[in-house]
């Protein structure tokens, strides 16, 4: 629910006189209007650019936002400073101060860290690194005159423009839905900090580095560069140790090298490799915590936190396949202006609805609900973009090319001619409900590639064709009641929209449009899977199971469960998963479907155990117990 706004005056006359508001999408604004052409710029040249702000960027822990000026005054002794960049990160009760410095030139900031000491203090190890911090002034020369223009000291922080509340306020007070979309969409997405802050957390890694691999390079990928990312999102990046492009194989001196231990099996070499890099961001990296080796996975994956930048790190190695993709999105989000905050609004309603979830599972994932956004935008009346294979076609053969596996990306989008469909983004995510919800799953699967759909080659609930990797489908985790939940949500969300009306609902302070769909008091579950029993709320299994028959003994069936388990709220997802496979399914009673949101669900399920364990002391025999959602 949304609470109580105090509308501007001016919508009360609106109201008052009956005046109706003008369609969004009739205001003068230009939806169908791109940033092809000449002012694109393809993903690699982007990343260049970032790369090299990131080598000449010095990020500094201070006492506070007072410490600007004697900051700006240290480090212009080693040369201009272009810009910074001020923030806050939350670290429970010690929040730390933090001034991102962009220097003019990089030998700028390598004279500053050439000069920078270490902390005279046992058990610290003396990291060299460009996250330092400012001690207190011990010089005479510094003065407290210097000036800093506006423009040079930027007030931005690395999460969001708004807070919530003022977002949520902005949203209801928007003339329709497509506002609503497009506000979401400007106040949620990543922030200029934001890609800094990601780019320089890379270049953290490669200094790290430097001594063994001095060519070492780490290239983000995924949400912080392919336009679809918002303020908190994770850093996905990859580590290649030999750096980008090919080497002069033309030279006679060659580096002298190991060959790894285990190169008969090339996958146990890249989790050795991973492992002891790993093991240097756990003990070496300042910032790093956290950190955790996923080795076994399909993809090996080293996760840890960046404290100082405050973001959240996934590293892998060789695995190029991840920048193609982002590659590609980073393309469709170029297409269209509208692509990007339809994503955003269609996001943003999965995560409310629980139909994604950040942990790996069963579930639709971010990447496969845009493919199908980018599919969906394919098959309108009018597309709105272009499918790989028109894109493909569309690039001639003396243009510039950016080459991957199993797909050649136009440099250039300049003979892409924009699209000719005017639709809003309130029309666009209408459809989207719609089109979906009466997409046959069972049968069909989706292809962005071509732009149609065809006959699934597997028994997959949802198939979604890799567009890189044309035989695989990266939607094979997702299950049939996962679907089935997603089909649902649909219809149910087309419902929510057409019952909305703007003016009533608005006047009366109640949600409306857009905010409907997005329900704000559930954002704040990180998994609606793991049961949120009260805290205060205890079951006393000997209660439930030793319901004794006929003879007056206790059943033997449920003697294992006599002691009594109290749950609580915080119980990890892995707790929850070994209480119900031993309390529940050892004794045959629940199948693997079982899912309890609340302590209601939980206090119901007591009562429908009691019921049937009294039918079995009454029948002398085991009652039959089907659970599939319901109770039969």
């Amino acid at each position: 629910m949304i609470p109580c706004v105090t509308l501007p005056l001016c919508r009360t006359i609106k109201w008052s006189v009956n005046c109706h508001r003008k369609a969004y999408h009739l205001l003068p604004r230009l939806y169908s209007k791109t940033v092809i052409g000449s002012s694109f710029l393809p993903l690699d040249q982007l990343v260049r650019g970032r790369r090299e702000e990131a080598q000449r960027s010095l990020l500094v822990e201070v006492a506070g936002l007072a410490s600007a000026l004697a900051l700006h005054q240290v480090c212009s002794q080693y040369g201009s400073v272009h810009k910074m960049f001020h923030y806050t990160v939350n670290s429970g009760n010690n929040n730390k101060e933090m001034i991102l410095v962009e220097f003019k030139e990089s030998s700028s900031l390598d004279q500053a860290l050439q000069f920078a000491c270490s902390q005279s203090v046992k058990n610290i190890i003396p990291a060299h690194s460009p996250l330092v911090w400012l001690a207190a002034g011990k010089s005479s020369n510094e003065t407290t005159n210097a000036h800093i223009t506006q423009d040079l000291l930027e007030l931005v922080t690395p999460n969001i423009k708004y807070s919530k509340e003022e977002l949520q306020q902005q949203i209801f007070q928007c003339n329709d839905i497509s506002e609503q979309i497009q506000k979401v969409y400007d106040g949620q997405k990543l922030t200029e900090l934001g890609w800094r802050l990601r780019f320089l957390t890379c270049r953290q890694i490669e200094v790290a580095l430097s001594g063994l691999f001095p060519r070492a390079t780490v290239l983000p990928f995924g949400s912080s560069v392919n336009s679809f990312g918002n303020f908190n999102c994770d850093l996905d990046m990859i580590l290649e140790l030999s750096g980008i492009g090919a080497q002069d194989n033309t030279q006679r001196l060659v580096f002298q090298a190991k060959k790894a231990p285990s190169s008969a099996n090339s996958r146990l070499a890249l989790q050795r490799r991973m492992e002891i890099i790993s093991d240097i961001i756990d003990n070496f990296v300042p910032g790093c915590s956290q950190v955790r080796k996923i080795l076994n996975a399909r993809v090996p994956i080293i996760k840890y936190r960046q404290n100082l930048t405050d973001v959240d790190c996934d590293l892998t190695m060789s695995n190029r396949s991840g920048f193609y993709m982002s590659q590609m999105l980073y393309m469709y989000g170029s297409l269209d202006s509208r692509v990007c905050p339809l994503v955003f609004a269609v996001r943003r309603w999965a995560r409310d609805r629980h139909i994604t979830s950040p942990y790996s599972g069963r579930w639709i994932t971010n990447f496969s609900l845009t493919l199908m956004v980018i599919f969906y935008l394919m098959n309108v009346s009018t597309p709105v973009i272009a499918s790989l294979q028109s894109l493909n076609i569309n690039s001639g053969p003396d243009e510039e090319e950016i080459e991957s596996d199993r797909f050649i990306f136009p440099k250039s989008l300049e003979k892409v001619a924009a699209s000719e469909n005017k639709d809003s983004l309130e029309t666009l995510l209408r459809g989207f409900f719609e089109f979906y919800d009466q997409f046959n799953f069972r049968e069909r699967g989706l292809s962005i590639v071509t732009g149609n759909s065809f006959i699934k080659p597997e028994h997959n609930a949802l198939y979604i064709q890799n567009p890189l990797e044309r035989v695989l489908n990266v939607s094979r985790n997702v299950t049939l009641e996962e679907v089935e939940r997603f089909r649902a949500e649909l219809t149910h969300a087309r419902y929510l929209l057409e019952g909305s009306t703007p003016d009533v609902d608005a006047e009366r302070n109640e949600p409306w449009g857009a905010l409907c769909l997005w329900d704000e008091s559930t954002t704040g579950i990180a998994n609606h899977r793991i049961l949120e029993a009260s805290p205060n709320y205890s079951i006393d299994w000997k209660e439930v199971f030793h319901t004794e028959d006929a003879k007056g003994q206790a059943s033997s069936v449920h003697e294992k469960n006599a002691s009594s388990f109290k749950l609580k709220s915080a119980r990890s997802n892995r707790e929850y998963k070994n209480f119900t496979k031993q309390t529940f399914n050892e004794n045959g009673i629940l199948g693997r479907g079982m899912e309890l949101k609340n302590a209601s669900e939980l206090k119901g399920l007591v009562t429908k155990l009691k019921q049937k364990t009294s039918q079995k002391g009454n029948n002398g025999r085991r009652s039959k117990y089907n659970f599939k959602g319901k109770y039969k």
